[in-house]
């Protein structure tokens, strides 16, 4: 069997509101894009085989979901025009539709299904039209059935309609809060009701209390309190003191101190009232403001002070190099490797010179001391393709690769703002550490812990 999803956009104006750069269908729900859900569900319906058509752009859906490898499926892309009926969108993917019976998902849905159950024999049974429908669209088969008897749609299997941002807030509250064990929800939890991502910082004396979800890369500062019912996105910080109680706070998204937040959507500045469908923008930052991705190119003097602070060391540890290189090359204590990394957070690649100093022996200890192992990357400043100091550069895995698109602060340093704070070279502490100073830090600062990561590095005793 084979599904098909169509999507118009008459089915999701409404979003347009509220979240103007969310695809609908990577719209989140307890942290999860719409999208994965029904490819769960057409998984357990039996479906190899994935096409989504819209009648505007799918280039995020696709750049989120890829070929489908993840899932085990494939997944294709096509378009429709807006009038299209739904038989004509099956008609106009014929190809795709024909030899097999296909499950059509129209409308911006939700399906609610359990993951205990297999589907499969259920379609494969069930006879040929609509098998559910509600306001926002409905789900159909196309083609004979396969099995002689028919079977009967099973009670958990319903629509929700997401058609308001009331609709999305009450569906989001209900997978939470009672149906979560339905459903492949993100992150890890080793008590039932607290779901937690990467890379989570929680103060000690910051309160949690079931049921909530946490995304990647979280703070939550002193004193905090996260009550039940709570859905925080990834890239987020809760400042000191700050109480959360039966909302949704989006991915990329700051709250200041003090702050309570009671049945809300938080989506960076914005504060919505789902009950009310309505929403205002805070203007003050200290209270609520978005996480931004911090490019050196659109903070011109931030980028002039990193390519100065790059040129001062290009030419003081110059001869310094020249001398000792060499040296330490013939004895065997300098190595060079070319890798590939992550250069930004949008998946950008870049080749990068990277050495490693010995520091066994008087020229060894002061080449390390006096950080000439990353003298080749001060160039990539110059020209804009790495910060003097930010994030530790991520080198490309494609075993294991990277949700760069959930890493709303990325940007690689010649050197990483754990190394200024003597933080450990791996763990989650360093990206944690990284993530920080990249949201608070300013021109002036990126200056001092430049200088305090290249002091740290004189004392260390190990080699880089």
């Amino acid at each position: 069997m084979k599904t098909l999803i169509i999507i118009r956009k008459p089915d999701y104006q409404w979003i347009g509101g509220y979240f103007n750069e969310i695809h609908p269908l990577l719209l989140p729900l307890c942290n999860k894009p719409l999208a994965e859900y029904l490819i769960d569900f057409a998984i357990l319906a039996g479906a190899s085989e994935i096409r989504i058509i819209s009648d505007t752009s799918l280039s995020d859906v696709e750049q989120y979901c890829e070929n489908g490898s993840r899932w085990g499926v494939e997944i294709s892309y096509g378009s429709i025009h807006s009038d299209d009926t739904l038989q004509t969108a099956i008609d106009k993917n014929r190809r795709f539709c024909k030899e097999e019976r296909v499950l059509v998902i129209s409308g911006l849905l939700f399906i609610r299904y359990s993951k205990k159950r297999d589907y499969k024999a259920l379609f494969e049974s069930l006879p040929e039209g609509e098998i559910l429908h509600s306001e926002g669209g409905s789900v159909t088969l196309t083609g004979n059935p396969s099995a002689k008897e028919s079977g009967n749609v099973p009670e958990e299997l319903s629509l929700a309609a997401v058609d308001s941002i009331k609709g999305y807030f009450d569906l989001s509250m209900e997978i939470l809060q009672r149906d979560a064990d339905n459903y492949v929800l993100p992150g890890y939890g080793s008590e039932e009701g607290c779901l937690i991502g990467r890379n989570v910082m929680i103060s000690k004396s910051a309160e949690i209390r079931k049921p909530c979800i946490i995304g990647n890369n979280v703070q939550i500062h002193a004193g905090s309190v996260i009550n039940s019912g709570t859905v925080i996105g990834s890239n987020v910080i809760i400042d000191r003191e700050s109480t959360i109680s039966g909302s949704i706070v989006m991915d990329d998204t700051y709250i200041g101190e003090k702050l309570d937040v009671t049945s809300k959507i938080v989506c960076g500045s914005i504060l919505i009232d789902a009950e009310a469908m309505t929403s205002i923008t805070m203007q003050d930052p200290h209270l609520l403001t978005e996480i931004k991705q911090p490019g050196y190119t659109g903070h011109l003097l931030q980028g002039t002070l990193h390519a100065i602070i790059a040129f001062i060391l290009l030419m003081v540890l110059a001869l310094p190099f020249l001398i000792l290189c060499p040296v330490l090359i013939l004895q065997g204590k300098w190595i060079n490797r070319k890798k590939t990394y992550f250069i930004n957070r949008t998946g950008g690649k870049g080749k990068l010179l990277t050495a490693t100093i010995e520091r066994r022996g008087f020229a060894g200890a002061l080449a390390a001391a006096i950080s000439l192992d990353r003298f080749m990357l001060l160039p990539k400043v110059l020209t804009g393709r790495l910060g003097i100091i930010g994030s530790k550069p991520l080198e490309v895995n494609p075993k294991a690769p990277m949700p760069l698109n959930r890493m709303a602060t990325y940007r690689p340093g010649v050197f990483s703002y754990a190394e200024a704070e003597a933080w450990p070279e791996t763990g989650a502490d360093t990206e944690i550490v990284d993530h920080y100073y990249r949201i608070h830090g300013t021109p002036l600062n990126d200056v001092s812990m430049t200088m305090k990561a290249l002091i740290n590095r004189n004392h260390e005793t190990s080699s880089p």
